[in-house]
């Protein structure tokens, strides 16, 4: 009895749910809060979104029969007639000459200048330029075009592209100028065409000397230094050399000996003849007598191989004491003379002369220093004209010539004014190692602004023509076979003409940065697109797109 009632005890203080709340409850669940069915409501309104979505679309796409608008719609033209617009080449139809062409029929094709290599060559058929007047070609545009032509290859076109019957039409005026497309006008300027190579400056080998001792000895006095300029002939230095003293010394006994023989000869000649003294004994003394003969002119040759000439007969009258003083200082100017005093009052006195006019540009040696024969002491040039030595790359090497003129600018002096030699000397043969052909210029050097061991660049001019024809290089497309630009028609500006360009085929000649030399296809006074050409471009890529490539057809005859 007692566990029983223990039972229901416990079951009465058991908390039950209670029912007296005042919050919402779900319908489905009396339980679950309405917190949680907000929840779940979020989470499926994106698929609820994306069912609609796709809803939406089908019933457009069956509505308009699942066609998307043109581009001239998107871009806001009027699309009330579909026809209206030719989409090919983005201009209303009523106009397009491309598709029209009875609105604007094309003028005669006169087919493939071989000569040239274009298509409706302006230079053979002057009618072609968008002029308002025929040009009158003269044989000297001829003569530049030929020029040009046979000195190098040419980039080349394709003989079988169409791309020049095709014209670029705008809409309008506005249109053009909306496209940001520019024009420039053809004209003549002079046009350089050179081989580029790089070139060290030099002294010119036949204006420099790199001077030694003829004899070995020591060096008694320095009269120049680096920088000197000097004279033809004018002493350098002064040698103190005992060979010097000995070669002297072997021509005064030499003098010596030869006038004793003579003065034997001249005495027993008489005396021979009237039979005083053998004959034998007169012989013996003409044989000494030039004996002493061939000694004096070797005693002679020896001087003159140390550079001091003399001659015998300048010694012939006077006596012994006399001959020693004048070849005590033999080969010495004056004014060197005049500086010597007592102490250096030797025979052995040998002058380093500066074999020719110019500038001292080495100096090593000190006085008291020993030289020898085997050892440069002075460098001596003239500065007046330099040699330029260009590294020539082999494929360029064929178009250079003896007397080609040369433009050069040292690598330190950016922006002055190119010095203008001319080609001396082509080497017959390639470094082994760089394979380049060496090439000597002979540079005028007056003023003295080049210096000998440095760099730069020079240009060997090929070509120069005053009057080129010239255009913008942004104005010239490679559209895969051919250079190609896009020429400004001559009545443009006619109320009711129509707005177009035509492809005009082009030779390039010289590419320099900005601006293009035109050998054929283009003639002074036509007008082209520049600026922004790459508009016409894209235009003309677009309506060739499905069209088959325009180099596939047939060839023009």
């Amino acid at each position: 009895m007692s566990s029983v009632s223990r039972h229901k005890t416990t079951i009465q203080e058991e908390p039950l749910p209670s029912l007296s709340s005042n919050a919402p409850t779900d319908p489905a669940d009396p339980r679950r809060p309405a917190s949680k069915l907000w929840q779940w409501f979020r989470s499926i309104i994106p698929t609820i979104a994306v069912v609609a979505a796709l809803a939406g679309l089908g019933a457009w796409g069956y509505g308009s029969d699942w066609t998307l608008p043109k581009f001239s719609a998107l871009m806001g033209r009027d699309t009330t007639d579909s026809e209206l617009w030719c989409e090919e080449h983005n201009v209303p139809e009523a106009i397009c000459i491309e598709c029209n062409s009875q609105l604007l029929p094309k003028g005669e094709d006169y087919g493939w200048c071989r000569v040239h290599g274009v298509s409706n060559c302006p230079l053979a058929h002057p009618d072609v330029a968008q002029l308002k007047s025929i040009q009158n070609i003269t044989s000297g545009d001829l003569e530049r075009a030929s020029r040009a032509l046979a000195l190098r290859p040419r980039a080349e076109n394709n003989s079988h592209c169409q791309l020049d019957q095709r014209r670029i039409q705008f809409a309008s005026v506005e249109a053009i100028e909306k496209a940001g497309v520019d024009i420039a006008v053809v004209n003549e300027s002079p046009v350089l065409e050179a081989v580029t190579a790089n070139g060290e400056v030099v002294y010119d080998a036949t204006r420099s000397a790199r001077l030694a001792s003829r004899v070995a000895g020591t060096i008694l006095r320095v009269n120049t230094q680096v920088g000197d300029r000097v004279q033809k002939g004018d002493v350098l230095a002064l040698v103190d050399a005992a060979d010097i003293g000995k070669a002297k010394a072997e021509f005064l006994q030499a003098i010596v000996q030869l006038r004793l023989k003579r003065i034997d000869v001249e005495r027993l000649k008489p005396l021979a003849e009237s039979g005083s003294v053998p004959g034998r004994q007169l012989r013996e003394a003409e044989s000494a007598f030039e004996q002493a003969k061939i000694r004096l002119l070797g005693a002679q040759q020896a001087l003159a191989n140390l550079g001091l000439a003399v001659r015998t007969a300048d010694y012939a009258e006077l006596d012994t004491d006399e001959i020693a003083r004048r070849i005590q200082y033999l080969g010495l100017p004056a004014n060197v003379v005049a500086q010597l005093d007592e102490l250096t009052s030797t025979s052995n006195l040998f002058p380093l002369r500066s074999p020719l006019d110019g500038i001292v540009v080495d100096c090593k040696v000190v006085p008291g220093e020993v030289v020898d024969t085997t050892e440069t002491i002075f460098g001596v040039a003239d500065v007046r004209e330099m040699w330029l030595m260009l590294d020539v790359r082999q494929e360029d090497a064929q178009y250079i010539a003896l007397g080609q003129p040369v433009l050069f600018r040292a690598s330190e002096r950016k922006g002055v004014p190119e010095i203008t030699g001319s080609i001396s000397w082509i080497s017959t043969s390639a470094d082994d190692q760089t394979r380049t052909v060496k090439a000597r210029a002979n540079l005028p050097n007056a003023d003295g602004r080049l210096r000998a061991n440095t760099f730069g660049t020079g240009r060997i001019v090929l070509r120069d023509e005053p009057r080129a024809i010239v255009v913008p290089s942004e104005a010239v497309h490679w559209d895969g076979c051919c250079n190609i630009v896009f020429v400004r028609d001559k009545d443009y500006f006619q109320p009711d003409s129509p707005k177009f360009f035509h492809i005009r085929k082009v030779r390039l000649g010289v590419h320099d940065g900005d601006t293009s030399e035109i050998i054929a296809g283009l003639l002074p006074g036509e007008v082209i697109a520049s600026k922004n050409s790459v508009v016409l471009e894209a235009q003309l890529l677009k309506s060739n797109l499905g069209a088959g490539c325009a180099c596939c057809a047939a060839p023009k005859k």
